[in-house]
């Protein structure tokens, strides 16, 4: 029942920090910290997929 808890908890942050990325100005950022950004969206995405497989199967 805990492991549930958790990883709820685990989808709403990673969800919020999907959001912050996804709401981030891109103007005036240089090519390799707008592939940065990108790294690190396409990993939260990964893991929020993970996590509802995890809860909703």
């Amino acid at each position: 029942m805990t492991d549930k808890v958790q990883a709820k908890q685990d989808l709403e942050f990673c969800s919020a920090e999907l959001s912050k990325y996804q709401n981030l100005s891109r103007s005036g950022l240089k090519h390799h910290q707008l592939m940065v950004i990108d790294e690190i969206m396409i990993g939260l995405k990964d893991r929020i997929k993970n996590l509802r497989t995890v809860l909703y199967a």
